[in-house]
């Protein structure tokens, strides 16, 4: 059997053009675009030795934040604290928050505290009206709502209030009424002071 090159001709020609059209199809197409920041968990902001202040409408400070380090990230609007500070101080008392890492949610409305979180909650002495025990809360994990002045874990506490002592797992506390709701396991000791 005789092979006729000229039958084989436009079956290779088909097969080259059919060919360099996968290639360019290929070669002019855009590599492909990385993934929008938006999706993605990278901080758009850092920030060193950083401290923002909250003001009411007459200019007067609500509170102060401060860090070691902040990292904003856009994809879900939050900050990142390293070492965080916060400090609220009203008529009565100076209240403070300390850890070892933070997050702040929902346009600062919302903090949450890892890793040796401590509130102190400092009376300030007005007139000569007897001073209150300085209270300090110490815990790994507190949920704290900014503006409503609320604090709240789900782990194990540890409560100090002058002499008295008290532990037990989960705790709200409210700050204007000066509230502490212990959730379970509560033991304590308590101390009266004879007038």
């Amino acid at each position: 059997m005789k092979i006729q090159f000229n039958h084989l001709l436009p079956v290779a020609l088909m097969l080259l053009l059919g060919g360099m059209t996968i290639w360019l199809q290929y070669a002019i197409e855009s590599p492909p675009q990385p993934e929008p920041a938006k999706h993605r968990h990278d901080p758009d902001a850092i920030g060193e030795k950083v401290t923002i202040s909250r003001l009411d409408q007459r200019g007067i400070a609500q509170y102060h934040l401060s860090a070691e380090r902040m990292l904003h990230y856009p994809d879900n609007d939050s900050i990142e604290l390293v070492a965080p500070r916060f400090l609220k101080k009203d008529a009565s008392a100076e209240l403070t928050v300390t850890a070892n890492k933070g997050v702040i949610y929902q346009e600062n409305k919302e903090a949450r505290f890892y890793d040796n979180v401590e509130l102190v909650r400092r009376p300030l002495i007005v007139g000569d009206l007897p001073s209150q025990d300085t209270l300090r809360i110490r815990t790994q994990y507190m949920q704290v709502f900014l503006e409503r002045g609320v604090a709240r874990t789900d782990r194990a506490v540890s409560i100090v209030n002058g002499p008295s002592t008290l532990s037990g797992t989960g705790m709200e506390y409210q700050r204007e009424t000066g509230r502490l709701s212990l959730l379970s396991g509560v033991k304590g000791s308590f101390h009266v002071q004879k007038n």
